[in-house]
């Protein structure tokens, strides 16, 4: 199976030599193709962790992940990669970070090359990034991989259930899996891990730190009026944004001095939100350009940076994450919860199904199904101030009860690289 793999990757070859061409001109796409086909590789001293994840919200865990590492091994050489361009632009450079650069792409020899120069002790995937040239040219190495942060859910499941012959010696090649909840290690051993590959760590996404930033300093800094009810909606995605902008114009009937933050999950989507929302009739400003504006004439801000999401949370009075509305799986709602947020998200949770049902379960957070459930949800927030505090307070309280995952994964991987070991 793994050979018809390759064979089916062989005009994926041809197209990246072309891309590769295309872009020669273009100096950041340039350096992207660069990284991707291994033309160039990471400086860095052997026995190092190579810590892997794929776009903005595992790299948060690859941060976090790096720092605490860094406090009980100082010395030891760090790398990471993340496949998406998002996820590369939001990884931390020195000196949290040794090394940073593009995943290689998954054809044959491509990851052998960044293995010859990075000489890791071990290598490290951020939930379920299961690449099958990447663990067979490292495992063949005898370099432990281990997965943090692992999980499955069902559509991923039946992918791997599907291609069993390719994935299930993958799977087991692993030295060790920690995973964020029982049902997860049930479906994994379903795959073929044995169980004492397993461990259950718990979700990460409950240890990422809350931005330490002033709110009013931030509102200050972005031109907002603190007496203003702020509702943010973040990690919105296509066909979304109408209905956050249906849903805010209905709050506006009862709030006119409701202000809207609105942040796609991808930036580069911004200018075709930003139309959508002005033929609406809503009146935002891009974030790029608020810090040298009064912002009070307009009905919100539109996101179209990197990196502010997690902070400009800290302002809303309630939240909405997105990926939810849509069948997508959903975003961290953990992120509002953490800022002592009510925190609302629609049926599609499949990513984060049991922080969802846990902040639901505690009252910091609501399913919401249309524009009019979230118009209502919101009013309700803003009518009933306890209330909102209330829920932001049990939001809060379901993250601070479930810390932990980051050091228990921390141990797994260094249970499996101990100081002094390489490749």
């Amino acid at each position: 199976m793994h050979t018809l793999y390759n064979i089916l990757l062989v005009p994926v070859r041809w197209l990246t030599s072309l891309a590769s061409f295309r872009f020669r001109r273009d100096r950041d796409r340039s350096a992207e193709w660069s990284e991707r086909r291994v033309r160039t590789v990471p400086d860095i001293r052997p026995g190092g962790l190579w810590i892997h994840g794929a776009s903005v919200g595992e790299v948060r865990i690859v941060a976090s992940l790096a720092a605490a590492v860094r406090q009980i091994q100082p010395n030891r050489p760090l790398a990471a990669s993340a496949y998406t361009r998002t996820g590369r632009a939001s990884l931390p450079g020195p000196p949290a970070l040794d090394a940073t650069f593009f995943m290689p792409l998954d054809l044959p020899g491509y990851p052998s090359r960044l293995l010859d120069g990075l000489q890791p002790a071990a290598l490290v995937l951020v939930e379920t990034e299961l690449w099958p040239n990447l663990i067979r040219e490292t495992t063949s190495r005898r370099i432990p991989v281990v997965m943090v942060n692992g999980r499955l859910s069902p559509k991923r499941m039946r992918q791997y259930r599907r291609y069993g012959a390719l994935y299930r010696p993958l799977l087991q090649s692993l030295t060790a899996v920690g995973v964020q909840s029982e049902e997860d290690a049930g479906r994994f051993m379903e795959l073929g891990v044995h169980h004492d590959q397993i461990v259950v760590t718990g979700n990460i996404k409950y240890d990422l730190p809350r931005p330490a930033t002033d709110p009013s300093a931030l509102a200050a800094r972005i031109g907002l009026s603190r007496d203003r009810p702020v509702l943010v909606a973040g990690s919105t995605g296509p066909g979304e944004e109408p209905i956050v902008t249906e849903a805010f114009l209905e709050l506006r009937r009862h709030h006119p001095n409701a202000f809207l933050i609105l942040a796609p999950r991808h930036p580069e989507r911004s200018e075709g939100v930003y139309r959508e929302a002005a033929t609406a009739g809503l009146k935002l400003r891009r974030l790029s350009q608020a810090a040298a504006e009064n912002n009070e004439d307009i009905d919100g801000l539109l996101v179209d940076t990197l990196g502010e999401l997690t902070t400009l949370y800290t302002l809303a009075d309630a939240a909405f994450v997105g990926g939810s509305l849509i069948p997508v799986g959903g975003h961290n709602v953990l992120e509002p919860a953490a800022a002592g947020v009510p925190v609302l998200f629609g049926p599609h949770t499949e990513h984060f199904r049991e922080p969802a049902q846990a902040l639901v379960d505690a009252g910091g957070g609501s399913v919401v199904t249309d524009a009019a459930e979230l118009a209502r949800a919101f009013r309700n927030y803003l009518e009933q101030p306890d209330r909102a505090r209330a829920a932001g307070a049990a939001a809060g309280r379901v993250v601070a009860a479930n810390r932990g995952a980051l050091a228990r994964s921390v141990e797994l991987v260094l249970k499996a690289a101990p100081p002094g070991s390489a490749s």
